[in-house]
């Protein structure tokens, strides 16, 4: 009861994110798919955190200026979200496919959307690389990532399983070669790296417990704006998506509050090809 209580406000702000998802999911007729949907963040944050409180972790997030740090890894992200959106717009022929243009859209997406900006940066501030949400203690958050992983399969199976994409996915990542280089490495990894260093930061700045995760998450989400509205999608409805990924992201962000390191979720989010997500 405590913990509830001292968690309260988090509870509160992502359950009005839920209903709003859910609200969504009912107005579009997929009301068994957003009650399943509703219900599996519950499940998902309860067992990430008895299964942490039961085996606690056996490290701490180094974090030596929280300050300058979160600046940083947040103005790196915002510039990540508009290198994507001038990578779409050069491909959609709406500004000029230029060498001139092209070279530093490309610079800047590997600098800050990926991010190895922020990373060059805190090797720079002395970090070792496994620091940087790399390391596990015990080893069997990795099973609790998997325990995360079969949940998520489950709950699409039974609320959403024409939404599953893993035939789809196999396909346009060319096999589990391309799974592992392309969706736990190239796409995963990044992506919880760049929400570990925000919300890591951000909680030590401002002692809060849940709102760093929802406040990374929701960078997180909004990074995936230029790629969905560029694919045709009305702003309005794009802007929908990345509010109804809030969820799943913070599932994520939980995972990795509660582990110290970001490996368990980048297994979770690698080999998320279960669509439960998606509308």
């Amino acid at each position: 009861m405590k913990e509830l209580k001292d968690n309260i406000k988090i509870l509160t702000i992502m359950t009005g994110i839920n209903l709003l998802v859910l609200w969504n999911f009912i107005s579009s007729g997929k009301t068994k798919h957003g009650i399943g949907y509703f219900v599996f963040f519950y499940i998902a944050i309860f067992i990430i955190h008895y299964f942490t409180k039961k085996l606690a972790p056996k490290i701490e997030i180094e974090v030596k200026e929280p300050k300058k740090e979160l600046s940083i890894a947040t103005l790196f992200s915002i510039l990540g979200l508009v290198f994507l959106a001038l990578n779409f717009l050069q491909k959609s022929d709406i500004i000029q496919n230029i060498a001139v243009l092209k070279i530093p859209i490309l610079l800047g997406m590997f600098l800050f959307s990926f991010p190895l900006g922020v990373f060059i940066y805190l090797l720079f501030r002395k970090y070792k690389i496994l620091q940087l949400g790399l390391k596990l203690k015990p080893v069997t958050y990795l099973f609790l990532g998997v325990i995360i992983w079969g949940l998520t399969g489950i709950f699409a199976y039974l609320f959403n399983k024409s939404g599953i994409i893993w035939k789809e996915g196999l396909e346009e990542l060319g096999g589990i070669s391309g799974i592992i280089i392309k969706g736990i490495i190239g796409a995963a990894l990044v992506e919880e790296f760049s929400r570990f260093v925000i919300q890591s930061r951000f909680e030590k700045l401002f002692k809060t417990s849940g709102i760093n995760i929802l406040f990374a998450t929701t960078i997180w989400a909004f990074m995936h704006f230029p790629v969905t509205y560029f694919k045709g999608v009305d702003s309005l409805n794009t802007t929908i998506y990345c509010i109804q990924i809030i969820p799943i992201g913070f599932i994520w962000g939980y995972l990795t509050h509660r582990t110290k390191s970001i490996l368990p979720a980048t297994l979770v989010h690698g080999l998320n090809l279960w669509g439960f997500q998606n509308g």
